[in-house]
This record gives C-alpha cells, sequence and structure tokens, in this order.
C-alpha cells in the first residue's frame, strides 16, 4: 500500500512538472477551434496560454465563424501567439478559365451555375472554330451570381464580320461588302429607306458570317437624278445638310483658307452646280481649313473622306501592291476644320489591309459618328508609307 501510494505522488509531480513547463513556452498543440464564434474561440485560446488575433478573411462559413487558425490546427507551437482566422463570408466567385473549349459546353454548364451566358462569334485565324477566343469579363474577375458572361466563339479563320450598311448608299454599300468578301444581292422594294439607300439587311451588322457568304440588302426604287445646287460660299454643314436632303452623299475635303471669310466656307464643289447626279452618289466639297505653320510630309499614298452623323461607314481605297511594297496604312480622325468639332463623337472602330489577291491591297477603315457630329467638323484620312518615290 506504502509503495502505491509513492507512485501516485510521483506522477502527480511528473505531472504538475509538465504543466509548469507548457506555461513556460513548450510545444502545445493548437486545438481545433473551426465552427466556433470568434468570441468563444478567442476564450478557448486564452485559457490554454495563447494570444490570439482576429484576422476576417473571405471564406465559405458564414460569417462570424472561425474557418482556421495559423498555426495550423493539430500543429504544434512554442508560441503563444496564434492568428484566428474569421469569416466575414463568402466572397464573389471568379470567372473561370474557359479559352480553348468548347463554346456550347461552356455556355451550357455557366447557365447550370446560374449565370447568364451569351455567346459572340468573332474572326480568328489562330483559334479553331467553335472554340472561345476569350471570355469577357475575363478569366479570374470577380462575378456577382446572375451576371453576364459573353463568350467571345472563334468563327475560324473564314469567317468575317457583317458591315453595318443601314442608310448607306448602294453602290458604298456593295463595295464594302466585296472587301469584306461577301456577296450582295439587291433586293429593291418600294417604301423602303431612302432611294439609292440601303433600307434593311440581312445578316444583321456585326454578325459574324463564312466568306462569301450572301448579303441581303433591301432598298428603295431605283435611285432617281436630282440637280446639285450652288453650295459655294455656304458653310460646310449647311451644304451637307442641303446634299443629304437630296439623297446626296457630301464628301469633304480641305484646303487652307487665305482669308478669315473662307474658314469653314465651301470654297469649291465637284460636280458644278446644275449638274445631274443619281440619288446615293457623292458629290466633293473643298472646305477652307486654318493655316498651320508646319505642314506634314506627304505619304506615298493617301486619301481623305468626309464623315456623316449617326452612321458606321467603311472607306477604302485601292492601290498596286508593286507599286508600295512596304506600305504600312494608317488611319486617322483630323479635326482640322474651322467647323467646332465635338471630341469623341467620331471614332475608328477598326482598320487595316485587305489583300484582294490579284496584286492590289484595299486599305480599309470603319468609322463610327453619334449625333453629337457636326458634318464639315472633320474628315477621316487614310495614308500608306513609305512607298518608292515617283
Amino acid at each position: 500500500m506504502r509503495r502505491f501510494i509513492t507512485s501516485i505522488a510521483l506522477l502527480a509531480a511528473a505531472a504538475s512538472s509538465v504543466v509548469a513547463v507548457a506555461g513556460c513556452g513548450s510545444d502545445q498543440v493548437v486545438p481545433d477551434v473551426r465552427g466556433q464564434p470568434a468570441p468563444v474561440a478567442q476564450r478557448i485560446l486564452a485559457d490554454l496560454g495563447f494570444n490570439p488575433v482576429v484576422k476576417e478573411v473571405v471564406a465559405s462559413v458564414p460569417a462570424g465563424l472561425v474557418s482556421g487558425t495559423d498555426p495550423a490546427i493539430g500543429k504544434s507551437t512554442s508560441s503563444d501567439g496564434i492568428t484566428v482566422r474569421v469569416s466575414k463570408g463568402p466572397g464573389l466567385p471568379i470567372v473561370p478559365e474557359t479559352a480553348n473549349l468548347e463554346g456550347d459546353l461552356v455556355a451550357a454548364a455557366l447557365i447550370k451555375s446560374g449565370y447568364r451566358v451569351e455567346q459572340t462569334m468573332i474572326t480568328s485565324a489562330l483559334v479553331r472554330a467553335g472554340t472561345i477566343v476569350r471570355s469577357s469579363p475575363p478569366v479570374g474577375k470577380q462575378i456577382a451570381p446572375n451576371g453576364l458572361i459573353v463568350l467571345l466563339v472563334s468563327g475560324g479563320a473564314h469567317t468575317t464580320a457583317v458591315p453595318d450598311l443601314f442608310g448607306v448608299p448602294l453602290n458604298k454599300a456593295i463595295r464594302s461588302l466585296k472587301l469584306a468578301r461577301l456577296r450582295p444581292l439587291v433586293v429593291p422594294t418600294p417604301g423602303i429607306g431612302n432611294p439609292g439607300h440601303v433600307g434593311a439587311q440581312s445578316p444583321s451588322a456585326g454578325q459574324v458570317s463564312a466568306v462569301g457568304t450572301t448579303v441581303r440588302l433591301w432598298t428603295d426604287s431605283e435611285a432617281r437624278e436630282t440637280t446639285v445646287p450652288k453650295l459655294v460660299g455656304l458653310t460646310a454643314g449647311s451644304a451637307g445638310a442641303l446634299l443629304q436632303n437630296r439623297g446626296v452623299e457630301p464628301r469633304f475635303a480641305s484646303r487652307m483658307a487665305r482669308i478669315p471669310a473662307e474658314l469653314g466656307a465651301v470654297l469649291s464643289q465637284s460636280p458644278k452646280p446644275g449638274a445631274k447626279v443619281r440619288q446615293g452618289q457623292s458629290t466633293l466639297l473643298v472646305v477652307g481649313t486654318l493655316p498651320t505653320k508646319q505642314q506634314l510630309r506627304k505619304p506615298g499614298i493617301g486619301q481623305s473622306f468626309g464623315l456623316l452623323p449617326n452612321r458606321t461607314d467603311v472607306f477604302s481605297f485601292l492601290y498596286e501592291k508593286a507599286a508600295c511594297p512596304l506600305g504600312r496604312g494608317a488611319a486617322q480622325v483630323s479635326p482640322d476644320l474651322a467647323v467646332p468639332y465635338r471630341k469623341d463623337s467620331a471614332k475608328i472602330v477598326h482598320q487595316g489591309p485587305v489583300d484582294l489577291g490579284d496584286g492590289r491591297i484595299a486599305q480599309a477603315v470603319v468609322v463610327k459618328t453619334n449625333g453629337d457630329f457636326i458634318p464639315g467638323s472633320a474628315e477621316v484620312a487614310i495614308r500608306v508609307a513609305p512607298c518608292p518615290q515617283p
């Protein structure tokens, strides 16, 4: 009996020694406090000799509950400092990686996950048709539940975007379609749109279609002839509006004004007053501009075009590849006329060369204007340089 009591005493002394060592910085195992409210977890850890510090984090557990600790639960530590990660609720999900995956399969999966999805076809020579090029918002960005994800899906190399041709003169619309490697089909329909202009189209603007697709252009009866009025002396805006009312497209060019009265005024026109033109054709108006101290060097090839409000137009000119083998095209909106130009009322939305395959290059640009654009306040200039000097 005396031996048994002695053994118990020794064990008790050993136990008290362990407790004493533990309180003096010996290793302790971090207890599992996950799922506990933050105050409860802090009290548990403090009772064990830890000094807990709370850090709020995004986590899948409900807000206010502990999602984990640092050092991690179950780890041994000799320090009394411990970080308690307290959930502030689940964060917004992020857009997943979708590139090079099948568009239809990804769209179905995202819709099933509660997102709204749109697929937009784009032309891509590098990504196989039907697979995703990229998404908007891009991968890794946060998105709210039921948010919209736009998947940009490749239509392959043999596709092209249908230009916006509504209200465009018929001859210009046909030219734009040929540049886009599409086939025009004119459908005469009395009463639709202005005579000589496109009143409707199918496929619609922006749709990606295979090269060679037929695009139907509905237009009113054949364009009628009209008389070109006298425009010299009028402001560019007034002259342009007068031509538009007659179904004629104004085109603007600029010339340095010699006297203040010529600023913003039409200095010459072609065709001349009294000439007969068909609706949908264009009339060139030369407008006086401010003199400039420094003249830019003329490019090897260049051409300028006038703009109209609330339009999306395709402008282009052709040149022989052999005449300019190293040509690099660039277009810009030039607000250099005397008529006040409103910033951002005209924007270039696409530009680039199109190799027609017969030794010719078409330098094309798509320009979009809004209702703030004032006719005659700017023009789009397409230039190609360098070219061999003649």
